[in-house]
């Protein structure tokens, strides 16, 4: 009987346990789906766009100063 009691809160125990654990990976892998990838591409997206902004600048600078 106390072993049946035993195994009962054992097993309930660890259903508990891989709830949790379960719940924290579906948790992780929604939060780099909709946070983490999302931020990443934008912070590429913004790197690339000022690289061309500046190479931009650059060839106007340089023209300018070849009309003097």
């Amino acid at each position: 009987m106390v072993a049946d009691t035993a195994a009962v809160v054992y097993w309930s125990g660890m259903v508990v346990l891989f709830f949790f654990w379960v719940y924290g990976i579906v948790s992780f892998a929604f939060d780099l789906r909709n946070k983490i990838i999302p931020g990443v591409l934008q912070y590429r997206r913004g790197r690339r766009k000022r690289k061309a902004e500046r190479e931009r600048e650059q060839e106007r600078e340089e023209k300018e100063q070849q009309l003097y």
